[in-house]
């Protein structure tokens, strides 16, 4: 009884008290709102973390990594070191993934209906398949320093493959785990 006394005395208690409240609430209140942002923030996180799992399976489907073709071209075309290529690669690689994600986390604000985030996430899988050939390339060609020439751009992919089949498991992660996140806080705040 003394040591709590004390305690009380001196604030520690009180201190650990307080750090244990977040945002206004304690661990035994009602949890707060997820904010907007917050969601949005966990989708860039998302689509970071993805992007890195889509370059790691490449392998397994017998390609060469996006990462490590886009660096050879920037050593090539644009006299970059090896480790500035690979470097410049993945920073591109990862940006774009972390734009697909907060792409991903706007549909998921914009809409509760389950149908509506599965076909976003099939349209959305579908077009980034059938621009990557072109898109790469022109990524390519500005990291290079080349001037964009439309006429050496590769065609469009319209093939269901196995490019396809890694967009689609790529926005399918992002998705689900954004909708099961944004469905838990809904019932979370509504107790």
């Amino acid at each position: 009884m003394a040591v709590i006394r004390n305690a009380i005395s001196e604030g520690t208690l009180r201190d650990k008290t307080q750090r244990l409240r977040v945002g206004g609430s304690t661990s035994l209140n009602k949890p707060q709102h997820s904010s907007p942002a917050q969601l949005l923030l966990m989708a860039c996180f998302l689509g970071a973390v993805m992007g890195v799992v889509f370059i790691v399976t490449q392998p397994l489907f017998g390609m060469a990594t996006l990462t490590s073709r886009h660096a050879a071209a920037y050593q090539q075309l644009g006299n970059w070191s090896n480790v500035a290529a690979v470097t410049i690669a993945w920073t591109a690689h990862l940006a774009v993934s972390v734009f697909y994600g907060l792409l991903s986390g706007v549909v998921i604000l914009s809409t509760a209906r389950l149908a509506l985030v599965a076909l976003f996430t099939l349209a959305f899988s579908w077009l980034t398949t059938v621009i990557a050939p072109p898109a790469n390339a022109m990524i390519v060609q500005l990291v290079s320093f080349q001037h964009i020439k439309v006429n050496q751009l590769p065609g469009f992919n319209f093939s269901l493959d196995v490019k396809f089949v890694l967009h689609l498991v790529f926005f399918a992660a992002i998705s689900a785990a954004l909708y099961v996140y944004k469905k838990r806080v809904n019932r979370l705040n509504d107790q």
